[in-house]
């Protein structure tokens, strides 16, 4: 908030010491006055050419502008005539118009200037304010007009796209000081005066612009020697960030020190606006406010806005105070607080946090309310007391820290006692990353509970444990290049503990204590040949099962001939695997094993293009067949133990695995080929791709032996019959489904349709359908519908909701319904949520499960605060396409 400023001006012969006359005195301004400058006439020549002026009264006075550079004298330049605004003698400016007595006509009269198609704001007659609100607005119809006004001083409307919560802002940069002393001062005005070229004095339509910073006023003065300015009347200054209006203003340029009555202003970067009864400005960065009201809402929306009698704001440490504040929401005040302090930008400043609440069935009403301590720049912690109504109390700490190696959180949870369950419960976590050297860097992700149902019995219902184990990491990770050799290695261990009422300690997975990888990969450039090796070491480690230490390398050579037309990759590996067991559940088990074998495949396809026209339209035709040949010996691998293998899902790039098994103790026996083929169809103009079309099948010339345990020999000769289709109808509205045929049980063992509609941020709607057949158990076959959706409703309203049904089951396993609104000044949300706990870990749903409810509420102003819980993240996970507005930026 600094005014134009300028060096004082030398005295020379062009600026007399004597009070000069530039233009006619006020008191000669009319609405028709001559268009002639009068300059130091002598005084019965003034008094005559008074006297004409007063007689003819057909121009106004010659205008002159004053041009002030640092180091430089005044220098005056004519300018031309404005045409003068017409005075409204306190009357609303604009069009009035009413009825006329005859044919029912419009009597329309115009005040002020010609609004000219502008739009403007509608009163009714007798009426100052016109409002929906409970009690009078805290800004009249006059200040929101001179917001307005403000609002138009910026190169860019900083309410811009307000609607969208999230969207990133517009940074702001300020013009430099430097800038703004080597930059002219232009002053207009209607009269001018100079006085011993120390003191400028300026009437009537003022207008000064230097750099980025623009003065208006009815009345300015100027002292170059104190660098003083005051203004008087209709006070209007602007400047990169800030904008403001007031009755007087007097500005210290030097020390940077102002003092506004009557003020309104507006802050772009934020943005917030407000108006204040005097604003002091004690320097650079410290202000102060005497009874103020400010809100982060448009010109013209007072939904929410703050009122305190005292506020201060330094913005050098970013820390703001406020005294006897209160907060009103549509006219209603709702929050009051004698003393309150805030941060003025993202720096960190301790204190309490908005808190958060909810219902659900399981807890019933449950609080939170967090408070941040900023311990230091790179420290903080936030504690927060929690209370449910049906357990009890809790308290819940998390500390972050932040040096030039590492970053990471602590965090802890304690309930002295679980009023549903008579006992104590806790939660311990602690995750960092750490970067030790170049390229070497190490990761723990260490984790706690006290018991299996901890997550789901505790958690707000918002989201709990996806996974039936809780995993705990501690890696050490390198990766880098020696003499062109890619080298990348990886030592950690691994644990799990169970979050799963229903997987017993024998169920669980095996600890890895150690486990370490270590991979080299070589391609030449004089020739298509690259050379390769997979490394492990790992020691598996369970209370109740046998352990084990494996060793595996995996050395492999692939002469890669490829070219736009096609591809075609021989390769060859050779695995080697030993094991050294203990703890033997079995009797007469050996307690050392070996395996070798050669593995032998040839990846092939071709590619093949045709321009076509389709309805008038171009499009792009493409054929793509493939062909893949797998060779694995057999071996029997039956008296291996199974430490961390399973085997993968089935799907189109399935097909073209080396390995149907994920881990090493068991290597697939084969003897087979994949045919297989894609078309595509692209849209030469648009880029679409309207229909996409896979499919394929494995042929299999011999049985496979080698499965895991207590699963049959396979003796098909093919596998399923695998096609997916998919494509994009438009950039919005896109499609997919996928099938596989089982020619063994002649009938489909898996399925799935999509259909998604994304016109981001707002608009997403998807319709689902999974079907997966488990021939072992009908309890595990999942047929599921699956909709979801965010729509906008009327207005600013918007609804979303999602609706998951077990077919199989003839039950709702998940549900949730909301509403949402949103303008550039609040966003309110309200969701109840209908799920069953556990069904995202659990192997089956039990018929007999009553599923559980929950309702949430959640209140945000924009630049303020937010108050309720966090449904951003709950959306992100449980509503497919959701993402922040600033996630499409």
């Amino acid at each position: 908030m600094q005014a134009p400023a300028a060096k004082p001006i030398t005295p020379t012969e062009a600026v007399p010491k004597q009070p000069e006359t530039i233009a006619q005195p006020p008191a000669l301004v009319k609405p028709e006055p001559v268009q002639q400058a009068v300059k130091s006439l002598p005084e019965p020549e003034k008094a005559n050419a008074v006297e004409k002026v007063v007689e003819k009264a057909v121009a106004e006075p010659q205008k002159m502008r004053v041009k002030v550079t640092e180091n430089q004298k005044p220098v005056l330049e004519r300018v031309e005539r404005k045409t003068e605004t017409a005075s409204t003698d306190g009357k609303v400016p604009g069009w009035t118009c009413k009825t006329s007595d005859d044919k029912g006509g419009w009597n329309c009269n115009l005040v002020g200037a010609d609004p000219k198609g502008e739009a403007q704001v509608m009163v009714d007659a007798g009426r100052e304010v016109a409002s929906s609100y409970w009690f009078t607005p805290t800004f009249d119809r006059q200040q929101e007009r001179n917001f307005q006004t403000l609002r138009a001083e910026f190169d860019r409307d900083p309410w811009q796209s307000c609607e969208v919560w999230g969207k990133k802002k517009r940074k702001i940069r300020a013009t430099s000081q430097e800038v703004r002393d080597a930059a002219t001062t232009d002053i207009n005005a209607d009269f001018s005066e100079i006085f011993e070229g120390e003191v400028l004095n300026f009437a009537g339509n003022v207008d000064m612009v230097r750099a980025d910073q623009h003065l208006i006023a009815d009345k300015a003065s100027y002292d170059t020697v104190a660098e003083t300015l005051d203004a008087q009347g209709s006070v209007l200054y602007s400047e990169d960030q800030l904008a403001f209006s007031s009755e007087t203003a007097s500005l210290t340029l030097g020390k940077d020190e102002a003092r506004l009555r009557k003020a309104q202003f507006i802050v772009a970067e934020a943005p917030f606006r407000g108006s204040a009864d005097v604003v002091y400005r004690d320097s650079k960065s410290l202000s102060r406010y005497n009874d103020a009201a400010f809100t982060s809402c448009a010109p013209g929306n007072q939904d929410w806005i703050v009122h305190a009698s005292r506020m201060k704001i330094n913005r050098e440490t970013g820390q703001g105070s406020a005294k006897n504040a209160w907060l009103e929401f549509k006219g209603v005040p709702v929050l009051y607080t004698p003393y309150i302090a805030f941060p003025t930008d993202n720096r960190r400043l301790s204190g309490l946090l908005a808190p958060t609440w909810g219902s659900t069935q399981r807890n019933g009403f449950d609080v939170s309310v967090p408070f941040y301590w900023n311990i230091a720049p790179n420290f903080d912690d936030i504690v927060t007391p929690r209370y449910m109504s049906k357990r009890g109390e809790q308290l819940r700490n998390k500390f972050r820290y932040l040096t030039d190696m590492s970053r990471g959180t602590f965090a802890a949870e304690y309930m002295p006692n679980d009023q549903m369950l008579n006992k104590a419960r806790y939660s311990a976590s602690w995750k960092d990353q750490t970067s030790l050297l170049p390229g070497l860097s190490s990761l723990l992700d260490l984790n706690y509970v006290s018991d299996k149902t901890y997550f789901n019995d505790l958690n707000n219902a918002l989201g709990f444990q996806n996974s039936s184990y809780l995993p705990s990491t501690a890696l050490i990770n390198y990766g880098g290049a020696i003499g062109g050799t890619g080298v990348g290695m990886t030592a950690g261990v691994y644990h799990y503990q169970s979050v799963d009422k229903t997987i017993t300690d024998a169920m669980l997975p095996y600890d890895m204590l150690p486990r370490v990888t270590l991979n080299l990969a070589h391609a030449f450039e004089s020739m298509p040949v690259t050379l390769s090796m997979a490394n492990e070491f790992t020691h598996f480690y369970h209370s109740d099962l046998v352990n084990g230490q494996r060793f595996n390398i995996a050395p492999s050579l692939s002469v890669p001939l490829e070219s736009s037309a096609g591809y075609f990759v021989p390769r060859i590996t050779g695995q080697y695997t030993q094991y050294q067991l203990s703890n033997q559940t079995l009797a007469g088990q050996p307690s050392s094993i070996s395996r070798t074998l050669p593995i032998f495949s040839v990846n092939s396809g071709l590619m093949f293009e045709k321009d076509l026209n389709l309805g008038g339209s171009p499009y792009l035709h493409t054929l793509e067949p493939q062909a893949f040949y797998l060779y694995i010996p057999r071996k029997d691998q039956s008296n291996i133990p199974i430490f961390d293998t399973a085997l993968f899902d089935t799907n189109f790039y399935s097909l073209f695995r080396e390995n149907r098994f994920a881990g090493a103790d068991r290597i697939q026996d084969a003897n087979q080929v994949t045919l297989a083929a894609t078309s595509r169809f692209i849209d030469s103009n648009t880029g679409l791709e309207p229909l996409k079309v896979s499919l394929g099948q494995i042929m299999y010339f011999q049985d496979r032996t080698v499965t895991m345990p207590g699963q049959p020999i396979e003796t098909s000769n093919t596998s399923n019959f695998i096609g997916e289709l998919s494509g994009q109808f438009s950039r919005n509205l896109s499609y997919m489904t996928g099938t596989q045929w089982d020619p063994e049980n002649n009938g489909f063992a898996r399925g799935q349709v999509a259909l998604k509609y994304r016109r981001q941020p707002n608009e997403i709607v998807n319709l689902g359908y999974r079907y997966r057949r488990n021939p072992l158990d009908s309890l595990q076959t999942i047929s599921q519908t699956d909709v979801s959706f965010r729509l906008p409703l009327f207005g600013e309203w918007y609804g979303f909701g999602r609706w998951q049904y077990s077919l199989n089951f003839d039950k709702t396993t998940e549900s949730f319904i909301g509403l949402e609104k949103e303008n550039c000044c609040w966003r309110f949300r309200i969701l109840g949520r209908r799920f069953i706990n556990g069904a995202n870990t659990i192997a089956f749903v039990d018929p007999s499960t009553k599923p559980e409810t929950a309702f949430f509420v959640q209140l945000e102003l924009k630049g303020l605060s937010s108050f309720g819980d966090n449904v951003d993240t709950f959306l992100q996970t449980n509503l497919n396409g959701y993402r922040k507005a600033s996630y499409f930026e």
